[in-house]
């Protein structure tokens, strides 16, 4: 895939702007610098997401379509972590979520339909030292169909494009479609799904008639994916775990739907602490279970307050230093630099507009929130992180 003077060419211009270096061909009139235009792209685009892929120069990374699907390091080795045995890949891709399954000890079967993709991905994982894959071209569900032993799990990340390119989200929309693998699952075989984290996950589960566990999967307060796991001991009220992989421990929340439904919760205005929940907690749809022994300052405002400190909450936690109107003359008044990050929640107007509208710089230790109260009126605090 790569010659030893197009690596020395990648390294020597990696930090270099790809533009520039395109525009430089007609000095390297021996190498193909448009292909390597391309690598350098995607080296400087996945430093930080597949930092050991990228630090292997005989890697070749394929096209930009198969990098935009693909898995992140952090999010590969954690679907790793909930695996083991026998796996048959079936979206294959680029391979980075094969690559850690073997990395964990797993026999991998490798699927994928582009042959050119399935191609580069194996020159890849050899170049890695992957561990134990077993690379195959061609239509997945065709290709397990006609497997005579089981698997121990069977993983699955549907393409989310349709056939014009447009963007879906909805399970049966997407290629393949996962449903049409339900009828392997039995004692012997589970299925793992990676999902967008736009899918609704009530209609999920009904659609794959129950799942075990759903994993809400997290890197700094962003969902990344969504990951549905499916065994022949599934319910309509799976445990949902919320997991934030920049954590020291990243289980930060779980729960059932049935407990947020019987949840109960009191509303109130501001107390002293104001706590904002996690974008996974909020994903996961615990708008009631999330702040137990707490306040809501109501229904449609996710946000939460009370007059002790809880240090236990799964987002994050402020001290509410002012209250008063979103209006110029106040926010001087409490905020001499006109400096705050800013959060909106069930609010006319979003971060932005009032950044815009009240001229404030970005950023600093102080946290503009914005809501409406139980009241539906609008209200503004301002904070300061604790943890």
């Amino acid at each position: 895939m790569l010659l030893e003077t197009e690596i020395e060419f990648i390294q020597n211009n990696l930090h270099r702007d790809p533009v520039s270096v395109a525009l430089d061909a007609s000095k390297h009139p021996d190498l193909a610098v448009p292909k390597l235009v391309g690598q350098i792209k995607a080296r400087q685009k996945l430093k930080d997401k597949m930092p050991t892929w990228v630090a292997n120069f005989n890697v070749f990374f394929p096209p930009s379509l198969a990098l935009e699907q693909s898995s992140s390091e952090e999010t590969a080795h954690f679907k790793a972590s909930l695996v083991n045995g026998k796996i048959a890949d079936l979206t294959g891709g680029m391979g980075l979520d094969s690559f850690a399954f073997a990395k964990a000890g797993c026999e991998v079967s490798y699927i994928e339909r582009q042959p050119e993709l399935a191609e580069i991905t194996s020159y890849n994982h050899e170049k890695l030292k992957a561990g134990k894959i077993h690379h195959h071209t061609g239509d997945s569900l065709h290709w397990i169909s006609q497997q005579v032993e089981a698997f121990d799990f069977i993983y699955v990340d549907p393409a989310r494009r349709d056939g014009a390119g447009n963007k879906v989200i909805l399970l049966q929309d997407c290629e393949p479609n996962a449903l049409e693998l339900i009828s392997y699952i039995n004692e012997k075989t589970n299925l793992l799904i990676k999902t967008s984290p736009l899918l609704d996950l009530d209609r999920a589960v009904k659609e794959l008639q129950g799942v075990e566990k759903i994993y809400v999967v997290c890197v700094k307060n962003e969902v990344k994916e969504v990951l549905f796991l499916k065994t022949a001991q599934s319910s309509d009220d799976p445990i949902i775990e919320v997991i934030e992989l920049s954590h020291p421990k990243p289980l930060i929340f779980e729960g059932q739907k049935s407990n947020e439904t019987a949840a109960e919760i009191c509303f109130s205005a501001p107390l002293k602490y104001l706590y904002e929940p996690h974008a996974g907690v909020l994903k996961a749809g615990f708008f009631k279970s999330a702040g137990t022994q707490l306040n809501k300052i109501a229904p449609n405002t996710h946000l939460f307050t009370s007059e002790e400190l809880h240090t236990n909450f799964a987002g994050r936690s402020f001290e509410i230093l002012a209250e008063g109107p979103l209006e110029k003359k106040w926010i001087q008044s409490v905020l001499p630099g006109m400096k705050a990050n800013i959060s909106t929640r069930n609010f006319p107007i979003n971060a932005d507009e009032i950044r815009k509208k009240f001229q404030l710089k970005d950023g600093g230790e102080f946290t503009l929130f914005a809501f409406r109260d139980q009241s539906t009126k609008n209200k503004v605090v301002l904070a300061k992180k604790i943890f």
